[in-house]
């Protein structure tokens, strides 16, 4: 196979070259602009020290009916993956933060972890596989279930709350 190089393609870029990326970036960020909290998300989820994850996947995202007002609403979020279900009641507490109430199936005691961008909130499932949370901070948010018995530690994408 032949390689066919266009002209000046082994010249140093020059003052059109610049203008014409610089226009092709405008464009890009127009037409599909960078999530604001990008940089924030990868970040946040880089950090996390533990290798052996099964990450899980969103399943279900609904607002709770009933609520009085968009403060009062909570949401449902469902995650799964091959070895848990995790749902998640997200409701607004009092001084700005968030209550975190989950359940999981197949239910069990497993000490949960929900990392937050000012540390890590522990707690521990019951043997119903229920648990919560107070005093989420909003922001990014992941929950780490460290299933008592396996080795792999399963958690929910870092997602917005």
């Amino acid at each position: 196979m032949t390689t066919v190089e266009p002209p000046g393609a082994n010249e140093p870029l020059d003052e059109l070259d610049f203008r014409l990326l610089a226009g092709v970036r405008e464009l890009w960020e127009d037409a599909d602009p960078m999530p604001a909290t990008l940089v924030e998300q990868i970040r946040f989820a880089i950090r996390l020290e533990d290798v052996d994850l099964e990450v899980m996947r969103i399943r279900d995202l609904e607002q709770v009916a009933g609520a009085r007002s968009a403060a009062e609403q909570g949401r449902l979020i469902t995650f799964d993956s091959e070895s848990l279900t995790i749902m998640v009641n997200v409701s607004p507490e009092a001084g700005s933060t968030i209550r975190l109430d989950g359940w999981l199936t197949p239910p069990a005691e497993h000490p949960i972890e929900v990392r937050t961008a000012t540390g890590p909130l522990t707690t521990t499932s019951d043997a119903e596989g229920r648990f919560a949370v107070c005093g989420v901070p909003h922001g990014m948010v992941q929950v780490l279930v460290r299933t008592v018995g396996r080795s792999r530690t399963v958690s929910t994408p870092a997602i917005e709350l």
